[in-house]
């Protein structure tokens, strides 16, 4: 087990000293009001990660000027005076336990440099200055500036964005580096010695020259203002590019740690302390310190998925840490088009603090039959036991799991993996859960039990189409790709452009497959559907995977299948196996079974009609354990 004794070493950062080296990078829950006022739920989720053992808690995204906060809403809005009452709140609740206080300042315009006249720019410099010293009235020990991923502050120093002729110009390294220099000094004159200040860059933008500045352009000038500031955060990418956003944030098929490379080339180059951020676990965070790649290591989504991860590995308990699955429900589908407040996929209470953080013991404990032992019985259970209730869980089969292991079969998904083993070993570890594995309930064993509720959490079933040739040797599903008990043939047709049946089309053609992926939808419509299937998309494609789209699947012959295109004409696609990807449907019979034996009966995952995922399956299972 690791000891994490390099992590919890303290650090001094310029005038700060740090209790340890894991910071709380900078995100946007959207729990401010749309005005960018501090909200009590907003002090409610920075406080439980500083509660949770971080060192430095970042307040995320906050927009400097009006302008900018005109077009960025629901987050800290630092051209508001007035935001300085509720920010001290912020601060005060981030130091009283323990943490240092830091906030992110942040300007996107759609100006170029060159737009800009100079009154504009040092007007730009005042805009940093003026919510900096906001930041200082708010009581907030340090402010990250942000200069990196592609924003204004970093384009000043972009050959590529900065067409500008005059000394804020990028014909000279002086001059590329004028405007950070001129910000980061009128930000120090604001806040004095006594704060600390971090600038964010991307370490390399990803991008070929002229478009990006890469590692030794940015090297170059992170030795240019070192002397200036106090710690340098290193992420990569251009948020403006679609090319380098996963470099940003990572989604589950990215490797871990991505970034650490970078964050390893400047601290080797330079004499300040430097933050790693990207994909980084507890453990990771440790040999990443031990390796001297970096001083500190800084993560968000991990804090959302479970804001006691630093206390948790203190105590010798990083195998509680409740995994997070990089699945990206946090940062919304389109933040800044139509934001909503921060959710998160395995942690409930994320965004909800205020609403059930710190609930006591029911005052009646009840007795409730959950069957089915999969994600939400599993989360369902868990819930209730802490409540005090006394749960009972029916398992057909004799270990605990169902198709939350299925989902994390595909090499792709061994985020959602570990989050299985976890959900098992937590429920396994839980006092207070009456497990009967190896048990299929029925009615007459539920009866028995005399359960105050029962929470049915039965699954659902593989959709099979009924077309002619479906129960031949070449036909298998992907789910049985995925767990490695079918191996299909070189060539293969896969039905289904889903998420599930593309990441199944990655794997296999990662492993050498010819894979063709039909769909009677458009795949313009199949991604519509969820912005991580666009994703998942260009790595099959990335991988040699074709899609043909408008495609409806006829039948099933031992050389391939015959589908219809949308015009009625029939054509043949040759092929070794056929793999089915179409979702899954609801086990209305179990339901119909085992409804009725209790006061209160309530559905939970993906047994009823909504097709149900991880997401769905956990927060439903929360609110029943809740409202018990």
């Amino acid at each position: 087990m690791t000891s994490f004794q390099h992590i919890f070493q303290p650090i001094q950062i310029g005038p700060l000293t740090v209790r340890n080296r894991i910071e709380v990078s900078p995100a946007e829950p959207m729990l401010c009001t749309r005005d960018g006022l501090v909200t009590d739920e907003f002090v409610a989720f920075t406080a439980a990660m500083a509660r949770g053992g971080a060192g430095i808690v970042t307040v995320g995204d906050s927009p400097i000027n009006q302008a900018y906060a005109d077009e960025n809403h629901f987050v800290v809005n630092l051209a508001d005076p007035f935001v300085v009452h509720g920010l001290f709140k912020v601060a005060e609740a981030i130091h009283r336990y323990g943490a240092v206080a830091s906030i992110e300042l942040n300007l996107r315009t759609e100006y170029l440099p060159a737009d800009l006249t100079k009154e504009e720019v040092r007007g730009l410099i005042k805009d940093f200055a003026d919510a900096a010293e906001r930041c200082k009235k708010a009581g907030f020990d340090m402010v990250m500036l942000h200069g990196g991923h592609g924003h204004t502050v970093s384009q000043f120093y972009s050959t590529f964005f900065n067409k500008r002729t005059d000394e804020y110009g990028a014909d000279t390294m002086e001059n590329r580096c004028r405007f950070a220099l001129e910000l980061i000094d009128a930000v120090r004159e604001r806040i004095g010695p006594e704060m600390a200040i971090e600038w964010r860059i991307s370490g390399d933008e990803l991008l070929k020259a002229p478009e990006g500045m890469g590692l030794e352009e940015q090297l170059a000038f992170a030795k240019m203002i070192q002397d200036k500031i106090d710690l340098i955060h290193v992420s990569a990418g251009n948020m403006y590019d679609v090319r380098t956003i996963d470099y940003i944030i990572q989604p589950y098929y990215m490797p871990r740690p991505t970034n650490v490379h970078l964050a390893a080339a400047f601290k080797k180059a330079l004499h300040i302390p430097v933050t790693s951020v990207g994909s980084f676990t507890i453990e990771l965070a440790e040999e990443a310190i031990a390796q001297g790649k970096a001083d500190m290591v800084a993560m968000i989504r991990p804090f959302i998925a479970d804001p006691e991860i630093v206390n948790k590995a203190r105590a010798g308990k990083a195998d509680e840490i409740r995994p997070c699955l990089r699945c990206n429900q946090c940062t919304g589908d389109d933040p800044h088009g139509c934001p909503k407040p921060l959710r998160c996929s395995v942690n409930a209470m994320a965004g909800r603090e205020l609403e059930f953080e710190g609930r006591g013991k029911a005052e009646v404990s009840k007795k409730v039959v959950i069957v089915g032992g999969g994600c939400a019985g599993m989360e369902a259970a868990r819930r209730l036991a802490e409540l005090g209730h006394r749960p009972v869980l029916f398992e057909k089969e004799t270990a605990l799991g169902g198709t939350l292991l299925d989902a994390g079969a595909n090499p792709l998904k061994s985020d959602v993996a570990r989050y299985a083993a976890w959900s098992v070993r937590m429920t396994e570890r839980t006092p207070g859960i009456d497990l009967r594995l190896g048990t299929e309930a029925t009615p007459e064993l539920i009866r028995a039990e005399h359960p105050d509720a029962v929470f049915l959490c039965v699954g659902s079933s593989q959709i099979v189409p009924p077309v002619p040739g479906i129960d031949g040797e070449n036909v298998c599903l992907a789910v049985e790709v995925d767990r490695g008990e079918k191996k299909p043939g070189k060539r293969v047709v896969l039905v289904g452009a889903g998420l599930t049946g593309s990441e199944t089309a990655v794997t296999l053609a990662r492993e050498g497959h010819e894979v063709t992926v039909i769909d009677m939808l458009s795949m313009e419509a199949v991604e519509r559907k969820d912005k991580a299937i666009s994703r998942v998309h260009r790595l099959a494609q990335a991988a040699g995977v074709g899609f043909r789209g408008g495609l409806r699947l006829k039948a099933v012959t031992a050389d391939g299948v015959l589908a219809e295109d949308s015009e009625g004409r029939e054509l043949s696609l040759p092929c070794d196996t056929v793999v089915f990807s179409l979702g899954v449907r609801p086990r209305k019979e179990a339901l119909e079974a085992l409804s009725g034996l209790a006061e209160k009966t309530v559905l939970l995952g993906d047994c009823h009609s909504r097709a149900g995922n991880i997401t769905s399956a956990v927060r439903e299972a929360f609110y029943a354990a809740m409202d018990v």
